[in-house]
């Protein structure tokens, strides 16, 4: 595969942050609508049969032409006396690629010289990627067509979205002309949910290779890091080993399926955040799970929980 970056400029607020999940369902429904069901299904059942066509981050903040990726957990170390400001260091979400580098390169082992490391070069953190804020509504009694009766003043939590990119591996260039077709279809349907009131808006970039990124991607060993949630599969990591936070996520069928007096909710899961870092028993080509999560009416209904993974050289 061939890992390109694809900036995204946001045009509007977001109803939840848009997650790799997000963009995979966005992508999937892009591609009903351009290249048809069949197609639809062959693409699905590929990502279900372990040989998907693209793989896809989240999206990551960007500050002009620096990226920046998600701070890697790794196993802890700390020491008693210090100048550290722990409490300041951990609230850091993002590092630039030259810290990163040196964690992927094996230079840096452990949380004790990741914040060595940030507290020399990072004096202050001002790299974030979305901001939540809650915005009014008013819901309109039908009878008294005021705020009466059941009416009342609500508010909604939002999110808004800096400059980002994501990154996507692609398997060949066939793939990358439709997902660049995908992308610009993308542009005026919008990503996530309440797109109908205008939200989830964005512009897509040019894919642009990054080497830099690429050989990390490629270059496989028995530890990574991911940069997207992972639905972890049994026997597969050294957890001992192996550093994460999770969340549970539970998601709902989009309605472009036109679905009628049906559950729309999905099996809830568990994921692994990006940033985790994993040591694997066994290395494979693919990992985390293209997840069943419904049947409705004869459709398989599914959730992507794949890593993005940059592996740490060196072995052990």
């Amino acid at each position: 595969m061939k890992v390109y970056k694809v900036d995204i400029t946001p045009l509007s607020l977001f109803r939840d942050f848009p997650s790799s999940y997000t963009l995979f369902g966005a992508v999937s429904w892009g591609y009903l609508i351009l290249y048809g069901e069949e197609k639809l299904k062959e693409l699905l059942n590929n990502f279900k049969n372990e040989n998907p066509s693209f793989l896809i981050s989240s999206i990551l903040p960007k500050n002009q032409n620096n990226c920046y990726f998600p701070k890697p957990n790794l196993q802890a170390k700390r020491i008693e006396k210090t100048d550290i400001d722990y409490k300041k260091l951990k609230k850091i979400s993002y590092i630039p690629f030259n810290i990163l580098k040196e964690v992927l390169d094996g230079n840096i082992k452990n949380e004790l010289e990741l914040h060595q490391t940030l507290d020399k070069e990072l004096k202050e953190n001002k790299i974030s990627l979305i901001k939540k804020d809650a915005i009014p509504h008013a819901s309109i009694d039908r009878i008294f067509g005021t705020t009466e009766g059941s009416g009342g003043l609500f508010f909604e939590e939002v999110v808004a979205l800096n400059e980002g990119y994501i990154l996507i591996a692609v398997k060949d260039e066939n793939t990358r002309k439709k997902l660049k077709s995908i992308f610009n279809l993308l542009q005026d349907i919008g990503l996530g949910g309440n797109r109908s009131v205008g939200y989830g808006k964005v512009i897509f970039g040019d894919f642009e290779e990054f080497p830099e990124i690429e050989k990390y991607f490629k270059n496989k060993t028995d530890k990574f890091i991911t940069l997207a949630p992972v639905i972890p599969e049994k026997e597969t990591y050294d957890l001992s080993n192996s550093y994460y936070d999770y969340f549970t996520f539970r998601g709902a069928i989009d309605n472009n399926y036109n679905f009628k007096d049906v559950d729309i909710w999905k099996d809830k899961v568990i994921y692994l955040k990006e940033g985790s870092t994993f040591k694997v028993k066994k290395e494979k080509d693919i990992y985390g799970q293209f997840f069943n999560a419904k049947t409705i009416n004869g459709k398989e209904i599914y959730q992507y929980g794949l890593a993005f993974p940059l592996f740490i050289q060196g072995g052990n």
